[in-house]
């Protein structure tokens, strides 16, 4: 998606031709040119989805919460730590979690973990407690009925960069360089977040490496790109008062190398090229968590607002409980199976329907108010009328 939005930004001040073939048979994604400037660039988006599956904490966690389930303990109440690892060398230091490798997690959790669960279980123990340190796994395990249906855990942080050129970031850049070989006069890389830790603010006291640094780092070593542009989300900071969601933007940083003389143009070019990309909904992690997913995240499910004789409620919950994929008792969770496990609660849209009827008010208009086109929701609005005789109880 990020591709996509560059590249109409881009279009936007002046010729921009796609996958235009070099002599070397490579296809550029962007050949630009507005008469003042003229550059060759390639567009990829980075993410941390390597490191993540080479430290697999939240497979575990998964995988642990489906074999309490299977157990017929409640949901949550799972606290998940896990210890980790330094690889040292000359370069830097790299961490990594002690944990197995992600196609052997299915049989560690059933070989290791469920029997030492099952056991207690039988001894009755009200919390269930298992402590696992090897050479290459470190754990312990913490579940307490008490604190269903939340879960937590801890581990060290894996995926911010401590060596310039070993990190997704430096990795995604590498390819372009050889991608844009061949290519005349100004060549550049445009990297966007994808969720990256690289694009993390961690302050001015941290000993992780910045993605500006890795940037310099890569026109260091391949002398023939000018420039790299990075492409990220920033939020405005919420303060616990706050109840709106928070202001997101666009982020861009303009990496050139020594000697590069075009700086204050692709600057001016870059400025005005993120100020025409869309308004960002999301920052990338949920964005990317979003994309993984088969189907749609929650839109309004479980609200509602009422006033005078009307109630409005979600558009597509009204749909799915037509559907028979829900019900109005399911009080819009996403997890609908694990949400009738739990103790029900009254659900307030049901009673307002409930009363109306019971009063013989029906429905006299039933209206659309259709949101914004970043919603991914509209409200279906019911107006009751007076009482029908014909449905009225008597008096």
């Amino acid at each position: 998606m990020w591709e996509v939005a560059v590249l109409h930004a881009l279009a936007s001040f002046g010729t921009l031709r796609s996958e235009e073939p070099l002599p070397s048979g490579r296809r550029p994604d962007a050949v630009f040119d507005n008469n003042d400037l003229r550059f060759t660039a390639d567009i990829t988006t980075v993410s941390d989805e390597g490191l993540d599956d080479k430290n697999p904490f939240f497979d575990l966690s998964e995988l642990i919460e489906k074999e309490k389930n299977r157990l017929g303990l409640p949901i949550g109440g799972l606290d998940l730590r896990v210890k980790s690892k330094d690889h040292r060398s000359a370069r830097g230091v790299q961490t990594v979690l002690r944990l197995p490798p992600r196609k052997r997690l299915s049989e560690f959790v059933r070989d290791e973990i469920v029997p030492q669960l099952r056991d207690q279980m039988r001894a009755s123990e009200k919390v269930l407690r298992i402590a696992i340190d090897t050479d290459d796994v470190g754990l312990e395990i913490t579940i307490d009925p008490e604190k269903s249906p939340f879960s937590g855990g801890g581990f060290a942080s894996y995926d911010a960069p401590t060596i310039k050129d070993r990190n997704p970031l430096f990795n995604a850049m590498k390819p372009k360089a050889e991608q844009l070989r061949g290519a005349e006069g100004i060549t550049g890389v445009i990297v966007c977040d994808g969720d990256c830790a690289a694009f993390s603010d961690r302050g001015a006291y941290s000993n992780y490496i910045s993605a500006t640094a890795i940037a310099q780092e890569f026109l260091r070593q391949y002398s023939s790109i000018d420039f790299v542009l990075l492409l990220s989300i920033k939020e405005t900071r919420r303060t616990w008062m706050q109840i709106e969601p928070p202001e997101r933007r666009v982020h861009h940083l303009l990496v050139v190398r020594r000697g590069f003389h075009s700086q204050d143009q692709l600057s001016a070019l870059f400025t005005a090229v993120v100020g025409k990309l869309p308004k960002p909904v999301m920052m990338p992690v949920n964005g990317a968590l979003r994309a993984r997913e088969s189907g749609y995240h929650l839109g309004h499910h479980g609200g509602l607002e009422m006033r005078g004789g009307k109630i409005r409620i979600s558009s597509r919950e009204l749909m799915e409980i037509m559907a028979g994929l829900r019900t109005i008792e399911d009080n819009g969770a996403m997890n609908v199976g694990g949400n009738r496990k739990e103790q029900p609660h009254a659900n307030p849209a049901k009673n307002v329907f409930l009363w109306n009827l019971q009063r013989g008010q029906l429905p006299v208009t039933v209206e659309v108010i259709k949101t914004g086109e970043d919603d991914s929701d509209d409200w279906i609005e019911f107006e009751f009328g007076d009482r029908d005789p014909a449905i009225s109880p008597l008096k």
